[in-house]
């Protein structure tokens, strides 16, 4: 089921996210629009309010002021429309000591639909099962996440994501610290879903693959520039400028 197809997918109108009374704003007044079939690339320097961004359209975090809707709805009232979500959080948010395998953590994606106890039916152990194998960690399924290496864990939320079957996927630093192999097997994936009408919206200070990508909202605390990559990285962020698919 999708949401509001007709409308943009995620609206942030003169968004403001304070995470204390007496704190500066993560971010202040920020605006955009983002639309199903579109990868965005949300760019700028570490604490300049990225992942705020991300976990506000998500709805963790509740604007001080300002409006968000994702898919129609508001995303900190609305469960229905967080489960049309895909998220993929960074690394350093997994606890890799939990009592989990690889496959464990990948079929969270579906169990939302059953709980956690619930045995999953043929079906989705199928979706499991593939989705494993698009990021190329089938000899892995059964490994515990403290047995693999930081790449093989970044491919693991990603395919955890992709069990969902989601309308939007919200990446917070996916490619952070991982190998060249890893970061060419998420790129792909992420094409493929945009171009079957997926939203991908990615928050990242170094990524290669910028092709892909249709717009860079570049942020720190406010957005100061919209546009394609070869116009705004190259003059606001000129290590990211030279990105190509790899």
């Amino acid at each position: 089921m999708t949401l509001g197809a007709k409308a943009p997918a995620c609206i942030m109108e003169n968004v403001t996210v304070r995470y204390s009374q007496n704190s500066p704003p993560a971010i202040e007044g920020v605006s955009f629009k983002a639309e199903l079939g579109e990868m965005v690339l949300l760019a700028g320097p570490n604490g300049g309010g990225k992942s705020t961004i991300i976990k506000t359209l998500l709805g963790l975090v509740k604007p001080e002021k300002g409006r968000v809707l994702v898919l129609g709805r508001d995303p900190s009232k609305d469960n229905d429309v967080r489960r049309l979500i895909g998220y993929v959080p960074q690394i350093s948010e997994l606890n890799i000591y939990a009592p989990l395998t690889l496959w464990d953590l990948v079929s969270l994606g579906r169990r939302p639909r059953f709980g956690a106890l619930f045995r999953l039916p043929e079906e989705d152990v199928r979706i499991v099962n593939e989705s494993i194998e698009l990021v190329g960690l089938s000899d892995k399924a059964h490994k515990k996440l403290s047995e693999l290496s930081g790449g093989m864990l970044a491919r693991a939320l990603i395919a955890r994501a992709l069990v969902q079957e989601p309308q939007i996927y919200l990446l917070d630093e996916p490619f952070e610290s991982i190998d060249a192999q890893s970061e060419s097997i998420i790129m792909d994936l992420l094409v493929r879903e945009k171009k079957r009408g997926k939203l991908v919206i990615i928050a990242e200070h170094h990524m290669n693959g910028l092709d892909a990508v249709d717009r860079v909202i570049y942020v720190n605390r406010r957005i100061l520039a919209v546009g394609k990559p070869e116009e705004v990285l190259p003059r606001l962020n000129p290590s990211m400028a030279g990105g190509s698919s790899g």
